[in-house]
């Protein structure tokens, strides 16, 4: 029997659906999961196998909750559904064909980490330009990754020297991945679908296995998941796709809007159906939120609402400076909790993780708890991935990053020149590092003290190799007790060595839940680890302020959300300017905080805000301005009142030449401290822009003197800084100041 649900007739509708290509258009709090539960539910009550339903979700936190929320409706047999995000659901199928699409078994997976280190490698191996950085050639091969470009399609479009530069680094790039048996994250899902599209037989298999395959937050797919999707979907043709273009944030790191936009055209003989109740957020929230984001063009439309009440307006405070901004936030965030609020209902939404540094100092002057999302995340802690990699290498001897971040931590007497001598073997002989280290050892080709950290190593990594079958958390205590671990951090000088044990604590715990949950072999384990994330990872039990990006924030929901560094290049960014497809997404990001609240919205920018280069002077977001007045409180003073200094300019509202409010938009006097410089009285008209240089890459100008190809430019490219003449800079990126 089919489990009944309190669905409205959209939700209805959707659940209903008899078969086809489905789009679901589900607006902020529109109670998509809620939808997807009782499809799946209904699917199986129809008699569809559990096992032949796949469900997409975008982190691992939702693919969690998702299935406890379908266990809970259809029993246990939902547990062989496949539930995961894409990146999980391709570990598992490769996994299963590994051979068969040319991988090893085992495959390690690197971090970000991990591919520094090895591109870093591959940039000295072939002499690249000191001011190339790691960074931006892998954003290029992510970029290429995503677009399922190969190593030889980026080699054959390569025009520029810098180009072939590139296109060099991702071929050896790979070739070292593969020599490692690794995989990065984006291989996860390109290897997918290459080994698909490669093998008939193994695509019509897996698509003919699934019968209907669901995906949550479907507007933050790129393109290497969209043909994911449709090979998987081949047989059946039903995928049934549940997203919202108005929260499509994620085009810089390859998210394809159009997948939302063209999927009718992409799925012939789709239908769409729109959730536009909102069960999140009161009525003034959503008609704030409706009225900011109706400013887009690229949209499919809608328009959200709720019977929960109009409920409060929302409030803007422009404050002097960003301590002053904190305060006032702090301040916030105490009435709140006076008024008998938890301080873990209020988060503090920013668009750059620097802008937390002075909402930190202030919380801890107060001695107000707070967690910060997307910091150093947990399982990329130095002492979490220095015991992990023990494990990685007895799951994988051919891991090489993994091999030499143990090769002498804790210390055991191999140095440079063991490594060195290891390494020459590797390249003589082509084995592993692992190999490579026993017939060293076996040669006499290391001194003594180098040999005796040898045997010890090897002989910890055998012991692990036989016992992979163990439970990970034994595993775990093992590499501790083997190495010392814990004494070599109680050595260190200058370590919090108290907060370190408790990570591995903790990493210990995570080993032990996860076998004594689901379970899974050391792979698995290593594999949950390697895709988690700190939003996965959230505690609601905790009574503190969660501190984070608007980007970390989507999917999650507060009883009252704060939007700090509401100003023109902060939110929306700079390198948003020129570009209309990057305004529109910056104003999706807006649209994504505003509808995390619940109850009440509290948004602040800063009159001067110290940066790398002085403290800047700018104009309030746009973005406020774009909230109906009747639906704002607005208070500027603080931002008005002189401080002691030198005198800048303030313009208080976005500058479009419309008459917001006559007291709001003159100019007033706001004075900085004597140690800041004066902003200037003009803004050059090329800061702010995105240009582009044929060695640095992309970048924003900063500051600018003079017009046309001689004029000078300092321009902030990804890790430095750099003043450049306009003449060098692409034609088509010009800048031109006149």
């Amino acid at each position: 029997m089919t489990p009944r649900f309190d669905l409205n007739p959209q939700q209805q509708l959707a659940v209903d659906h008899d078969g086809g290509a489905l789009l679901v258009v589900a607006g902020a709090g529109s109670g998509k999961t809620r939808v997807l539960t009782a499809r799946v539910a209904r699917l199986v009550g129809a008699g569809v196998p559990p096992h032949a339903i796949l469900a997409f979700t975008f982190t691992n936190r939702a693919a969690r909750e998702m299935r406890e929320r379908i266990e809970g409706t259809v029993g246990t047999a939902a547990r062989e559904s496949w539930v995961g995000t894409f990146h999980a659901t391709a570990v598992r199928l490769l996994r299963r064909e590994a051979r068969a699409f040319g991988l090893d078994p085992g495959f390690a997976i690197y971090d970000r980490e991990d591919q520094e280190s090895m591109i870093k490698r591959v940039m000295v191996r072939i002499g690249t330009p000191d001011d190339l950085r790691p960074g931006q050639v892998l954003a290029r091969i992510s970029d290429a990754k995503n677009a399922l470009v190969t190593p030889a399609e980026f080699e054959r479009t390569a025009v520029t020297p810098l180009q072939r530069q590139i296109a060099e680094c991702y071929r050896l790039y790979q070739e070292a991945l593969r020599a490692a048996a690794a995989l990065d994250f984006d291989d996860l899902i390109a290897e997918t679908v290459r080994g698909l599209a490669a093998r008939p037989e193994a695509a019509a298999r897996w698509s003919g296995r699934f019968a209907h395959v669901l995906v949550d937050e479907y507007q933050d797919t790129n393109h290497a998941q969209f043909r994911m999707l449709q090979l998987l979907t081949a047989t059946h043709r039903n995928p049934f796709a549940v997203g919202d273009d108005d929260q499509s944030i994620y085009g810089w790191r390859g998210a394809d809007l159009a997948n939302v936009l063209e999927f009718e055209q992409r799925f012939p003989g789709a239908r769409v159906i729109r959730l536009e109740q909102n069960y999140r957020s009161s009525g003034t929230i959503l008609r704030a939120a409706n009225a900011v984001i109706a400013n887009n063009r690229a949209r499919k439309g809608k328009n959200l609402w709720s019977d929960r009440g109009e409920g409060m307006p929302l409030r803007f405070v422009l404050a002097g400076d960003e301590v002053e901004e904190a305060q006032r936030i702090r301040a916030f965030i105490e009435g709140r909790v006076q008024r008998g609020a938890r301080r873990a209902e209020c988060a503090v939404l920013y668009r750059t993780n620097a802008q937390s540094r002075a909402l930190e100092t202030e919380l801890r002057r107060e001695r107000i708890p707070y967690e910060i999302v997307g910091g150093v995340s947990f399982y990329q802690r130095r002492e979490v991935k220095d015991v992990l990699a023990y494990l990685r290498v007895a799951a994988n001897p051919l891991d090489t990053a993994s091999f030499f971040r143990i090769w002498n931590t804790p210390r055991r007497g191999l140095g440079g020149g063991a490594r060195e001598t290891v390494e020459r073997c590797m390249a003589a002989t082509g084995e592993g590092p692992v190999a490579a280290l026993r017939g060293a050892l076996a040669a006499g080709a290391l001194t003594r003290q180098a040999a005796a950290g040898a045997r010890g190593l090897l002989a910890l990594l055998d012991a692990l190799a036989e016992r992979t079958a163990d439970p990970a958390d034994a595993l775990l205590l093992l590499v501790l007790e083997r190495t010392e671990y814990l004494e070599f951090l109680d050595a260190a000088p200058g370590e919090n060595a108290e907060e370190r044990r408790a990570n591995l604590e903790e990493l210990v715990a995570a080993g032990s839940q996860f076998a004594g949950g689901a379970g899974g072999t050391l792979a698995d384990f290593l594999a949950e680890s390697a895709l988690t994330t700190d939003v996965d990872r959230l505690s609601d039990d905790a009574d503190r302020v969660l501190l984070l990006t608007a980007h970390n924030a989507k999917g999650l929901e507060f009883p009252a959300v704060v939007i700090a560094g509401l100003e023109e290049g902060l939110f929306p960014h700079g390198n948003s300017m020129e570009s209309e497809n990057r305004l529109e997404e910056e104003r999706r990001l807006f649209y994504v905080a505003l509808t995390r609240a619940q109850d009440e919205v509290f948004m602040t920018a800063a009159a001067f805000r110290r940066r790398y280069d002085g403290a800047r002077g700018g104009r309030v977001s746009r973005f406020v301005d774009e909230v109906p007045t009747a639906l704002l409180a607005r208070d500027e003073g603080a931002g008005r009142r002189a401080r002691p200094g030198r005198e800048g300019r303030w313009r208080g509202s976005h500058d479009d030449g419309r008459d917001h409010d006559h007291d709001r938009d003159r100019a007033f006097e706001a004075a900085a401290p004597s140690a800041w410089p004066a902003p200037p009285t003009r803004r050059h008209a090329a800061v702010g822009r995105e240009v582009c240089h044929e060695q640095f890459g992309r970048g924003v100008v900063v500051a600018a003197e003079g017009s046309g190809p001689d004029a000078r430019y300092t321009v902030r490219f990804a890790g430095s800084v750099r003043k450049i003449m306009g003449r060098f800079l692409s034609e088509e990126s010009h800048v031109d100041g006149s």
